[in-house]
């Protein structure tokens, strides 16, 4: 009977132990992103929708009927449904650029890809009043124009054109076509950089600026090393309030 005992002791113990564990990491981990759940907590509607960039131009459509998708963009999609999964998010509600509807607009969005090749991204920075901005479509500028200082922010190459860093923006504000909503933008110069941006947003450089952790509208500029066809070390240079005002954390 001893050794019975001993060995329901023992098997009590282990389980207790084992459940703890599972108890402590589950708390450990909700310490670690409870940040990030705060961030994505207000967009967590039934109206969310995360909005991708796509080619669908002449010579575009010819490889690919439904459109094209930037690596980089497919590398943001990733990380941000590692996020929204933290604030009870299950499945990214996912639709291109050039398919939006109207009404879809009026929802919380999060828009990847810059305004070169999202359309949507380009309508809502069209009338959010932003000091920083893109370049011409028109001739492909990828640079960055700071309307405050005149300052131009552009991408390192180098002796061969490959990207060295790329650079981007990442933008927290009221949905333009509705205020009762709001809308994340993740624009890279390159789709390295919208990757970038995604990261972005986990990490504490963004996350613990007191414009940020207030819930204030802002923008904000990054640079990113590229190394072995990866966004590695990203660098936060500049983050701005906006003369727009956000809804209380998880109004709507």
């Amino acid at each position: 009977m001893r050794s019975v005992h001993d060995i329901v002791v023992n098997l009590v113990a282990a389980a207790l132990a084992f459940v703890f564990g599972r108890f402590y990491d589950r708390l450990r981990a909700l310490w670690r992103f409870r940040s990030v759940r705060a961030f994505w907590k207000p967009f967590v509607t039934d109206d969310l929708k995360v909005v991708t960039s796509i080619f669908i131009q002449e010579e575009h459509y010819i490889w690919e009927r439904s459109g094209l998708v930037g690596v980089g963009d497919v590398m943001a999609l990733n990380e941000l449904r590692q996020q929204l999964q933290r604030a009870s998010v299950e499945s990214l509600p996912l639709t291109s650029s050039h398919q939006l509807t109207g009404m879809e607009r009026r929802g919380n969005l999060i828009l990847v890809g810059g305004p070169h090749s999202n359309q949507v991204t380009a309508e809502v920075m069209q009338r959010l009043p932003l000091t920083f901005r893109f370049g011409s479509v028109d001739v492909h500028d990828a640079n960055i124009y700071d309307a405050s200082t005149g300052e131009v922010m552009r991408c390192a190459v180098d002796g061969r054109d490959q990207l060295l860093v790329d650079q981007g923006i990442v933008i927290r504000a009221v949905n333009p076509f509705n205020p009762a909503r709001r809308v994340v933008i993740l624009a890279g110069s390159f789709g390295f950089g919208t990757s970038a941006a995604a990261q972005l947003l986990a990490l504490p450089d963004l996350l613990g600026h007191p414009l940020v952790a207030a819930d204030q509208a802002f923008e904000a500029t990054f640079s990113v090393e590229i190394a072995g066809g990866t966004p590695q070390r990203i660098e936060l240079r500049t983050v701005r309030g906006l003369d727009s005002r956000l809804l209380p954390a998880g109004a709507g």
